[in-house]
């Protein structure tokens, strides 16, 4: 009798992970299956029943975009200091019958040699008094807070354009060591930039921060939606105010040597579902559908 009640139980429990999957018999793919810290992973779901798709990571959320034949898509971001191993990440969706399905998938994140620069230099230039330090903190919560949203709505369309044509200064992931004590690795890539050159949008999106930072000086951030943010540090001028929509390509500033720097670039950075990833990662993984 035992043994007929626990064959019962494993029949009842295989019979409702198949409801709860609803008969799904599509696919779902990473590609890559493997990614770098700071690189960006695309998300595919494949089969003509799927009506609705959404993806979890630990805290956040995922957005899913259909496309054409019932499947659809999703850019995830992986931090450039998230540690090496699996990320678990779990699909659900329902069929067009609204019975649902769920998928879990693990994405391997491999570890990057970042490079590493060792400065030396007088204590006084890396003293900050208190009334400065106050400040940083209140342009880092602020920045936190819009890393935190994620608008539902997608804005930008296909891939992404460089916002300047000059090579890279400063690469992403950079860490360096002042005096002898580690920094935060640089979240961003440096572009040449002469002072005043036109700074374009990387694509559509919305100025969602306009502002003067102790650090990053004139900054702009657009939101393209779905959790994508780009940000553009250093400028000499804004071109644009807050709150506007911009189209991929406009100017929205210029190019110049304001917060901490030592000469005119542009910092161009990028926020994926709260990760810091290399922008250059935009350039392809945004054209993979329009």
């Amino acid at each position: 009798m035992l043994v007929k009640a626990i064959v019962l139980v494993v029949v009842a429990l295989l019979f409702a992970a198949r409801a709860w999957s609803g008969g799904f018999s599509g696919n779902v793919s990473l590609s890559p299956a493997e990614v770098f810290q700071g690189g960006v992973v695309r998300i595919t779901v494949l089969g003509e029943e799927v009506a609705e798709v959404s993806g979890f990571l630990t805290d956040r959320s995922i957005a899913f975009f259909p496309e054409a034949g019932g499947s659809y898509w999703a850019l995830l971001g992986v931090d450039l200091e998230h540690k090496r191993g699996r990320l678990a990440i779990t699909i659900r969706g329902r069929g067009k019958g609204k019975e649902p399905w769920d998928r879990s998938l693990l994405l391997r994140v491999k570890e990057k040699a970042f490079p590493r620069e060792e400065l030396t230099v007088p204590p006084s230039f890396d003293r900050i008094d208190e009334a400065t330090r106050k400040r940083i903190e209140r342009e880092q919560a602020a920045l936190d807070w819009l890393w935190a949203l994620a608008t539902p709505r997608r804005l930008w369309e296909g891939g992404f354009l460089r916002p300047v044509s000059g090579g890279v200064t400063s690469p992403f992931g950079l860490r360096r060591i002042i005096n002898g004590y580690s920094r935060s690795p640089h979240g961003g890539v440096d572009l040449k930039a002469s002072l005043g050159s036109e700074i374009r949008a990387a694509n559509h999106g919305q100025v969602v921060l306009r502002d003067d930072f102790y650090f990053s000086g004139k900054s702009i951030v657009l939101d393209h939606g779905a959790g994508l943010y780009t940000m553009y540090f250093h400028l000499s001028d804004f071109a644009v105010e807050k709150d506007v929509v911009v189209r991929k390509g406009d100017v929205i500033g210029r190019a110049g040597m304001s917060g901490r720097v030592t000469g005119p670039h542009l910092h161009w950075g990028a926020r994926l579902n709260g990760a810091r990833v290399d922008p250059h990662e935009l350039l392809e993984a945004g054209n993979a559908r329009p």
